[in-house]
């Protein structure tokens, strides 16, 4: 990097936080990226029009349903509303409201949509922004919901890693800003759980004394608590209970014996498609399964079928804060920021700045 950061311990630790907080951003793009050409596809038809294993970014097929007409490298809605979020952060002190988390997404869907991306917006987002725009009051729009699906899709998830990473190992805080962010358009019990899990996860994975298994024993109790107190606060729709299934999903981690066996189990058992109650413990799954390996996470995330951008965005939000910038694929990460216009580095330092702040 250069010049010592200002502030930077003598010790090395706020240059290792530092590292962690931009390997999360970046992986979260990376993987957004990666999967977004696979988008809806089984994992054989992935090989079939890929001609083996997704390893590189592509363009999407003109068929594609929700991505045609984007380019290679190029990220999707999961990128871009963390990137909104922590926009959101940064600008308001580190103190979000339903009303300004909603404000921030509506401004960002609105800007995707003029530029001829809304098709990758999610079915809970949109409706919810659409309600918004109509005078509805964020905070309370889950409870007018009829359908379960609504609001219980992984939307909260995928773009909730900038909670953990400015509440570094205070789950209390986590869950509490979690449920501000979920309410606006995923207010149920069962996205703010899967939600909880990914920032807990990343919260966790910030320790310098972090691994792979206090990554997955955090990711549990923000689960646990998500749901509990999504129960309580949100909307509660029947559907599994997102703890559960990460338990399912890690005992078939645990159980398997190669990637390739682990993947598909995890793709038949517990799923890849829109619902919180898959896609998330499917991530987590790739996660303990590549041993916090950034890039194999996101690697088999964008392989595994169905909704591969979100699966291989979460799974690299939690590999990339584990493992820190480092180990991101520098290349892959060079030529997402030169695709998408980003500056993820200096987004990683407002973080940094704003979670010293408020620790």
């Amino acid at each position: 990097m250069g010049q010592q950061r200002k502030g930077m311990k003598e010790d090395g630790s706020e240059e290792i936080f530092f590292k962690k907080v931009l390997g999360c951003l970046a992986m979260v793009s990376v993987g957004d990226a990666l999967g977004m050409p696979a988008h809806d596809m089984t994992p054989e038809e992935i090989r079939a029009r890929f001609g083996g294993p997704l390893r590189a970014f592509h363009p999407p097929f003109k068929d594609s349903r929700v991505h045609a007409g984007m380019k290679a490298g190029q990220v999707t809605d999961d990128t871009g509303l963390t990137l909104s979020l922590a926009k959101a952060y940064t600008e308001n002190g580190g103190k979000v409201t339903p009303l300004l988390v909603s404000r921030y997404i509506t401004d960002w869907v609105e800007g995707a949509t003029q530029a001829g991306l809304g098709t990758m917006i999610g079915m809970s987002t949109r409706q919810a922004v659409r309600a918004i725009q109509n005078g509805a009051d964020p905070s309370k729009l889950c409870h007018q919901e009829k359908n379960p699906m609504i609001g219980a899709t992984n939307g909260g998830a995928m773009k909730i890693a900038p909670v953990g990473l400015v509440h570094p190992g205070d789950m209390e805080a986590v869950v509490r800003d979690t449920i501000t962010v979920c309410l606006p358009t995923h207010g149920t019990q069962t996205a703010i759980a899967a939600a909880s899990a990914i920032a807990a996860g990343v919260s966790e994975a910030l320790s310098p004394h972090a691994h792979v298994f206090s990554v997955i024993e955090a990711v549990l109790r923000g689960a646990q608590r998500g749901e509990r107190e999504g129960g309580r606060i949100a909307r509660r729709v029947p559907l599994p209970s997102v703890p559960e299934r990460i338990k399912l999903a890690i005992s078939i981690v645990l159980t398997s014996s190669s990637i390739l066996e682990t993947t598909r189990r995890l793709s038949e058992i517990v799923g890849t498609g829109l619902p919180a109650y898959e896609s998330v413990p499917t991530a987590i799954g790739i996660f303990l399964a590549c041993h916090g390996d950034p890039k194999k996470c996101v690697i088999t995330g964008a392989n595994i079928g169905n909704d591969t951008d979100t699966i291989a965005s979460m799974a690299g939000a939690l590999s990339g804060a584990l493992k820190g910038f480092d180990h991101v694929p520098q290349e892959w990460f060079q030529t997402v920021e030169h695709v998408n216009g980003l500056n993820l580095k200096a987004t990683a330092e407002s973080l940094v700045m704003l979670s010293r702040r408020m620790g």
